[in-house]
């Protein structure tokens, strides 16, 4: 799931989504609800460590772009990661390591604990706001005009077709890594 992620990266998605998300965002406060939602349900499906890797230095660049304290998203993205993790056999290498030991199918696994993350994510953010509402009421969000690179649109559709299968053999009940490992063969070519 590392790889596919890689994948995304070399697609520039995660810049593009980052810059998306800044220009929607309209108050810091929304900005860290965005988020929040987007590192836990991004490593529900790609496994929180590569979305902490992946993020950190988008967000980063997100917030010194709009001229934003870093603190708060910085630990919004580190906790909602871990918390939304929790949701999905993919979500960290934990849950790997147990759906492979327990035979547990990926769908009961993710019905049994989608819910808990999803309430975790909103404890969270509810604490991340009221933790830090004095930093965020005193910034507004800037805009500057800067070079985005442009979505590799044709590597984007590969991944998000790949991804749809991965996701669809995890449900079908097939065996993780070697689900996840045909997926990044069939990304690879591209870049052979």
């Amino acid at each position: 799931m590392m790889l596919v992620s890689a994948y995304l990266y070399l697609a520039h998605f995660f810049e593009w989504a980052a810059e998306r998300v800044l220009s929607f965002s309209r108050t810091p406060q929304r900005l860290l609800l965005y988020v929040t939602l987007t590192s836990g349900i991004l490593s529900a499906l790609l496994v929180n460590d590569t979305i902490s890797l992946m993020l950190t230095p988008l967000v980063i660049a997100v917030i010194r772009r709009g001229k934003l304290p870093l603190l708060p998203y910085l630990i919004a993205l580190a906790t909602s990661a871990n918390i939304g993790s929790v949701a999905t056999l993919v979500g960290n290498p934990q849950n790997m390591i147990i759906g492979h030991f327990s035979h547990i199918p990926f769908s009961q696994f993710s019905r049994s604990l989608a819910p808990a993350a999803i309430v975790g994510l909103a404890i969270n953010f509810v604490i991340l706001r009221f933790g830090f509402r004095s930093a965020l009421r005193a910034v507004v969000i800037e805009r500057e005009l800067h070079a985005i690179p442009k979505l590799d649109h044709g590597l984007f559709a590969i991944v998000c077709a790949v991804f749809v299968a991965i996701f669809a053999c995890f449900l079908a009940g097939l065996n993780l890594a070697w689900t996840a490992l045909a997926g990044d063969g069939a990304c690879a070519p591209r870049y052979a």
